[in-house]
């Protein structure tokens, strides 16, 4: 939107004097971010963090404006120093500005700082005026409903992002980040900004100044966010900013940005050596204690080093680290001692980092005419794990186990219940892996978990859980481990962390009821349908027969579907399969069932119950098993099987695919065998023909003495392959005059011919393999952004890839295109876009209302996408003489009383409220500027 104004000689010097002021503000800004922390119901306290030019004394700031992100900004002093901030090494002041803000609801808000000046001479931020650029660090913060999801504080990074490198020499940087809620961070590189998620200009990546292949690459470790710099090949300063991502529960929540500032030196001597441990992994409650020593190259042996420490553990309020080393530069070499009492409460998912610098004491010519000094980091990573539970026992019981296991448990007792509870895991047969204290969990071991949330019951003074959902004659082996995390108000838990696991305890059952092994329809048919059921007989070992003797009954209980619980009552008795003997080895052990079943339709399922004594004393049931059901999705040429909805108490490992050659022929081959229950034919299929199938799928028990490989077959099911598969979606481009006036073309936005979007796509048999029936298209359009894409008209055509729309108001809007097959497939939405109005609006500085025809009235220069204004127009004394909403204005140089106005200079503002795509919306830069009134001729 182009504007016309004067510049009056005053505005002139106050133009000139903010510019003076700019140059005085130079030389500033190196590095900095912004971190929180939650003190109360939506109320954070906010710090500041900048890295400044200690010597750019003019260029100080005592206070700083932070934006809270709710329209609400504010000037905050310095705190640390005594209000001057600190002096650190290499021509550094660090500067922390601390405030608290109360929000008015829970929201996502972004959290800024905006400072006129970086310093100057950055090599890769618009070299050579980066002190013309602005300084911007920006965080977000997210406040959820306390109920559900608990606090939320930034992460924070301990070591500070102003670093040294060595020309041609590798370089390393390790930001110490840590976050207080246990939340997982990522780290990435962006554009450092210059206003709130506005990249600076001219910016090129460390890699770019003087590139040189590999040598100079550089990468930003996504996980633990260290820097790693090849081979820097020029000298100079470099900024860099890192994006730290949080994420709570795999989800992203919040983002804070590092700006960072890396000074690369011509080095004529070599950097400190720091010798220590690389990787500490420890459980809860024990010590960590290791040196650390820093020496310089023996060709500098006469040189001085100073050690630091810095990370998360020397920060804790409970149990801190300690690290005791000399201060100051101290003869080399020099040790220091880390030690950590770790609790329960530093139990963490991640690595905390301790990062130990050492500098020497040499100066170095930073190119500048300053000195620096040459230092080295260290990281050592430190993993504290939660214990394992004690004393794990098992004590078997007719269908049931009951795992127990050592209370108190070292870690029950927590700051804010960071111990969560236990959860029981169990396999079938033993996995006695040898555990890896730096990575605990189950995960992946072949346990299934028996207890999502996790559990803390207690009978006879120890943890226990009761499993009640086991087949007897099984062996099933167990392990427990704590669990550790956040909880909100609600009770929901989140960042869990799981300790190291129990030793596994192993049980055997005994298999003193039968065990079902067969239910597998044999006939598919509507309403004579039959299905074998077959069952084992009982471990004679494990049946007491003294007590329980015969005569011996089997009683077939069934049900249609799956019942999701073998509860006799949820079954039915299945007329006439009850078998009765005197000797347990004479009784029926299997039986067709042909009573009216429905197998074409229905799944069903069985219980076999089993009694002594003449029937006197029920024995228990068999657990429930289902016969497997056969479903069919048909599509184009392709018939999809799956039978995974099943139930059983077997496991199958193999399925076979069987299909009659033609409908009716009882003529059945293998087409296929997988271990998957599922399968896709498409060999040779075509659509409109009738294809039938049925699966026999085999399995074991895994234990001794029963039938090793179980059979069962599915029902006879058919499908009739059929074009469903939509094609893909055509590309699409859409262009219209704003393009052109982007490109710096002067097109009339009035004429009819520019009142229109051009659609172009590609056709999808062109540019998709799976693609060639495209009969169509459909055009869908939305006028704002956002809204809902309604179909505005269809292209029979496929080889006509064009259309043009001619929308009511305006050019804005957002479009799709579909491709449409033969079959009426349609495609999904192809992209979408988006075009926008380009409102033009500009005002004239002239006007001569002296009623001769010609310019009697203000008005605007023609104009296109502008829906309304609001123009306030002033005399030189700043009284209000017209107004309107017009966007045509039409004002005749009178008054509200329709007098007329005197010869002169009057100025306006004026609000213009354009046609965009997201709706009506005011441009935030509002037009200023001066108009002549002017009455002779």
């Amino acid at each position: 939107m182009s504007r016309n104004f004067y510049l009056i000689p005053q505005l002139f010097t106050l133009l000139l004097t903010l510019i003076c002021t700019s140059q005085l503000q130079a030389t500033h800004n190196r590095a900095g971010e912004i971190t929180y922390r939650v003190i109360g119901d939506k109320t954070i306290e906010a710090t500041i963090t900048t890295y400044t030019k200690a010597s750019s004394v003019a260029a100080d700031r005592d206070t700083l404006t932070i934006c809270w992100g709710d329209g609400n900004c504010e000037a905050v002093p310095r705190s640390n120093g005594g209000g001057n901030g600190e002096i650190l090494p290499n021509d550094t002041k660090v500067n922390k500005y601390i405030a608290t803000h109360t929000y008015s609801g829970q929201a996502h808000y972004v959290i800024s700082m905006t400072d006129p000046n970086r310093n100057g001479g950055i090599l890769n931020v618009n070299f050579p005026n980066s002190d013309n650029v602005p300084f911007h660090i920006q965080t977000t913060v997210t406040f959820f409903n306390p109920l559900l999801e608990g606090p939320n504080n930034s992460p924070v990074l301990e070591v500070p992002p102003i670093d040294i490198a060595c020309l041609g020499q590798p370089f390393v940087h390790d930001p110490g980040a840590f976050d207080p809620d246990g939340d997982s961070l990522a780290f990435r590189l962006i554009v450092p900004l210059q206003d709130v998620n506005t990249p600076v200009p001219n910016y090129v990546f460390p890699r770019d100044i003087n590139p040189t292949g590999m040598l100079n690459d550089h990468t930003l470790d996504p996980v633990d966010g260290i820097f790693y710099w090849e081979a820097p090949q020029q000298t100079g300063e470099y900024n860099i900013a890192m994006y730290v991502i949080q994420y709570r529960n795999g989800n992203p929540i919040d983002t804070l940005i590092r700006d960072m500032q890396i000074l690369v030196v011509n080095c004529d001597n070599l950097p400190p050596e720091i010798e220590t441990v690389d990787e500490l992994c420890v459980i809860a409650g024990d010590e960590v204690n290791f040196d650390v020593t820093a020496t310089a190259p023996l060709v500098e042996a006469d040189q001085q080093v100073e050690l630091r420490a810095f990370g998360a553990p020397l920060t804790f309020d409970i149990s801190p680290a300690t690290f005791n080393v000399a201060e100051g530069y101290q003869d080399q070499p020099l040790t220091g001692n880390f030690n950590w009492e770790t609790a329960c409460e530093h139990i963490a998912k991640q690595y905390y980092s301790v990062t130990f610098r050492a500098a020497d004491d040499f100066p170095i010519l930073d190119g500048s005419g300053g000195t620096v000094f040459l230092s080295t980091l260290k990281t050592v990573r430190i993993k504290v794990v939660g214990p394992p539970p004690e004393d794990l026992q098992s004590t078997p019981g007719s269908g049931e186990v009951t795992i127990s296991w050592e209370r108190p448990y070292f870690c029950e007792e927590t700051e804010d219940d960071y111990f969560l509870g236990f959860r029981v895991w169990r396999r079938e047969g033993s996995n006695p892996f040898v555990v890896d204290i730096c990575e605990p969990g189950l995960e992946g071991k072949g346990y299934t978990l028996l207890t999502p949330i996790p559990i803390q019951d207690i009978q006879d003074d120890r943890y226990f859980y009761l499993d009640d959902d086991v087949e007897r004659g099984r062996n099933y082996c167990y392990r427990v481990e704590a669990y550790f995390g956040r909880r909100a108000i609600s009770g929901i838990t989140y960042n869990e962390v799981p300790g190291l696991p129990s030793e596994e305890i192993c049980v055997q059952l005994s298999r003193d009821i039968p065990l079902i092994t067969n239910v597998s329809v044999e006939k598919t048919d509507p309403v004579d349908g039959h299905i074998y059921v077959g069952w084992s007989t009982p471990d004679l070992e494990d049946l007491d027969t003294m007590t329980y003797g015969g005569p011996y009954t089997y009683q077939a209980f069934r049900t249609i579907g799956q019942p999701g619980d073998n509860d006799p009552a949820l079954f039915d008795p299945v007329p006439d399969a009850i078998f009765t003997a005197n000797s347990i080895l004479q009784v029926d052990t299997n039986f067709i069932d042909s009573t009216g079943l429905n197998t074409l339709e229905n799944q069903y399922s069985y219980i076999i119950g089993f009694y002594a004594n003449g029937g006197d004393d029920t024995l228990g049931y068999t657990r429930a098993a289902s016969s497997l059901f056969l479903e069919i999705a048909s599509t184009d040429e392709t018939n999809n099987l799956d039978w995974s909805d099943f139930s059983i108490p077997w496991d199958n490992y193999l399925y076979e695919v069987y299909r009659e050659t033609s409908p009716g022929s009882e003529d059945w081959v293998l087409i296929a065998t997988t271990e998957e229950p599922n399968y896709s034919d498409m060999d040779g299929l075509v659509n409109g023909n009738e294809y039938c199938y049925y699966v026999t799928g085999f399995g074991t028990y895994g234990i001794p003495n029963i039938l090793d490989t179980l059979i069962n077959n599915s029902q006879e099911n058919c499908g009739i392959p059929l074009d469903t598969i939509p094609p893909c979606p055509p590309i699409l481009e859409v262009t219209n005059i704003c393009d052109e006036i982007e490109n710096g073309g002067s097109v009339d936005c009035e004429a009819e011919q520019n009142q229109r979007n051009n659609l172009v796509w590609e056709n999808p048999n062109d540019i998709c393999d799976d693609t060639d029936d495209v009969v169509s298209y459909n055009i869908y359009y939305s006028p704002t952004e956002g809204g809902e894409l309604v179909l505005i008209d269809e292209v029979s055509s496929s080889l006509i890839t064009d259309y043009e729309h001619f929308p009511e108001l305006g050019i804005a809007g957002c479009y799709a295109v579909t491709a449409v097959d033969t079959f009426f497939n349609e495609s999904a939405f192809s992209n979408i876009v988006c075009k926008d109005n380009c409102p033009i609006y500009d005002l004239p500085n002239t006007f001569t209302p002296n009623d001769d025809g010609a310019n009697d009235l203000f008005i605007p220069y023609p104009y296109c996408f502008v829906e309304s204004i609001n123009i306030k127009i002033y005399n030189r004394w700043g009284e209000l003489v017209f107004e309107t909403n017009d966007p045509d204005i039409n004002w005749n140089g009178r008054n509200f009383n329709d007098d007329e106005l005197a010869e002169g200079v009057y100025h306006y503002t004026c609000e213009v409220f354009e046609q965009r795509v997201a709706g009506v919306v005011l441009n935030p830069e509002i037009l200023r500027g001066y108009i002549h009134l002017i009455r002779g001729n």
